[in-house]
């Protein structure tokens, strides 16, 4: 029994010879360790040793310069024996392309807008120049269809208005820019706010078209004392000028003209863009074409004893559109 556990297996000697092996590479491993901490740490004060030594000499030198300033400031020496010499910075000189893109390269935004100012403006002036220049301009607000008569509307004001400016022709721009009760039913509808809105700050549109479905609050810019200008004629009232006849239906060719529109002229006041004194003028020039207008309605009314419109204004349901915004409300 003794011998056999003397006896060494082949083996146990192959686990004893992996274990001095695996030894001897953890000793390796952390001598290599214990060799870069050391380097690092050496080239760590190296650099530590670099800098204190640069610093050292940067403070050597500015306190050389300052003493060597200050006997220049007492005359002790001159400029042309002053080791301090004034630096300046080469300037590299572009030329061509080179130029051209670090001129784009720093003002790339200020270029972006200028060009967008440029095409603008070309837009404005040339929008201008090539539209012809109106001695009247009318604001169609009523929302019954008759904004798509534009065109018809321009012939039939323009046989009542003179060349005011005196150009040698005569035209009315009509501005289609119909508002209503029920804001949602006009695709467009805050284009055409807009476009109202920039003419209502001019003092040169005093004819606006009108209906009963027009909002109060612009009715309340309309002038009500037509009636007193106009007191013997039964198509004004104070809403303006009433547009109920037949043959104006077939004239603006809008056969089924609602009997509800009107003719209205804003009240002079001061605007954004003219004075009083300037739409005062304007409105003067205006009521010469309305007065010139409702007597040739008249008489083409009693020549064919016209009986009015049958078309009744059109009704809006603007039930939804307030249920929809008292609900907003309640949120």
């Amino acid at each position: 029994m003794s011998k056999k556990k003397g006896i060494q297996t082949s083996d146990n000697m192959i686990n004893d010879e992996d274990y001095e092996y695996e030894k001897e590479l953890a000793e390796q491993e952390r001598a290599a360790r214990e060799r870069e901490k050391q380097l690092y740490e050496e080239a760590l004060e190296e650099k530590k040793r670099q800098e204190k030594a640069a610093e050292k000499e940067r403070e050597k030198r500015l306190q050389e310069e300052r003493l060597e300033l200050m006997k220049l400031k007492s005359g002790v020496i001159s400029e042309e024996d002053s080791t301090i010499k004034e630096e300046h910075e080469e300037k590299t000189v572009l030329h061509g392309k080179a130029w051209l893109a670090n001129f784009v390269y720093h003002y790339k935004f200020m270029i972006i807008f200028v060009v967008f100012i440029i095409a603008v403006t070309t837009f404005i002036t040339i929008d201008t120049l090539s539209r012809e220049k109106a001695d009247l301009t009318v604001i169609v607000i009523a929302n019954n269809g008759l904004e798509t008569r534009t065109k018809e509307l321009e012939e039939f004001f323009e046989k009542y208005t003179e060349d005011f400016d005196g150009n040698g022709y005569v035209h009315v721009d009509v501005i289609a820019a119909p508002q209503g009760p029920d804001t949602a039913r006009y695709l467009g509808q805050d284009a055409n706010n807009t476009k109202l809105m920039a003419y209502l700050q001019e003092g040169k549109a005093i004819f606006f078209v009108t209906d009963s479905n027009t909002d109060i609050e612009f009715m309340q810019l309309m002038t009500p004392a037509l009636p007193l200008d106009f007191p013997d004629s039964k198509y004004v009232d104070e809403d303006g000028m009433s547009w109920n006849f037949g043959f104006l239906a077939d004239e603006l060719k809008y056969a089924n003209m609602p009997n509800d529109i009107h003719l209205s002229m804003r009240i002079p006041a001061k605007t954004f863009g003219d004075s009083k004194e300037t739409m005062q003028k304007n409105y003067n020039k205006s009521l010469k074409v309305f007065k010139a207008m409702l007597e040739d309605l008249e008489k083409k009314a009693e020549e064919t004893n016209d009986k009015g419109l049958e078309t009744e204004p059109i009704k809006y349901d603007t039930s939804s559109s307030e249920s929809s915004s008292d609900s907003k409300k309640d949120k």
